[in-house]
């Protein structure tokens, strides 16, 4: 079943798919032109978003779990003027494919597998709290506090992608 979303209803939309997706399995595959597709290597999937200027929409982000401090979520790639998003559910009624196509005819395809794996969620704020490590010259005695950091980051990037 395939679904189109309304552009005046993607921002809501995209809240809404994040926070049911979030840390699910996924694979990116972006085609420029009708006939070649490349696959892109996706970590931890943490979600879709609106890139904007102002008030306009000049490109949706696909964005997983990246392993600074200051760049939790990271984007995988851009899909600049978009023009339409196309939501596909399996037989079970479970978001299977998100559709990002943009006016030069650019489409992401994201395909999405299995449960979310809260696990993923884990991994980041583990590379997030070792990059803090890292960034202080691998000083010891703050892993506790790196930890707690990195959770209030991890969890503030997850709750702006979906509320």
């Amino acid at each position: 079943m395939s679904n189109e979303i309304k552009r005046n209803n993607w921002s809501r939309f995209l809240k809404k798919f994040n926070s049911a997706n979030q840390y699910r399995h996924t694979a990116l595959s972006v085609r420029h032109d009708k006939n070649k597709a490349d696959s892109i290597e996706m970590g931890p999937f943490i979600g879709v978003t609106l890139s904007k200027k102002g008030r306009f929409i000049d490109g949706i982000q696909f964005l997983t779990g990246g392993w600074d401090i200051n760049a939790v979520a990271k984007p995988v790639i851009t899909i600049k003027d978009p023009s339409q998003i196309v939501l596909e559910k399996d037989k079970d009624g479970r978001d299977y494919h998100l559709r990002v196509r943009s006016n030069d005819g650019t489409e992401a395809r994201l395909q999405l597998n299995g449960e979310p794996q809260i696990e993923q969620g884990r991994t980041v704020v583990e590379k997030v709290a070792y990059s803090m490590f890292e960034n202080r010259g691998y000083g010891h005695g703050d892993d506790m506090s790196d930890w707690y950091e990195a959770e209030q980051k991890v969890r503030q990037v997850e709750i702006s992608l979906t509320r």
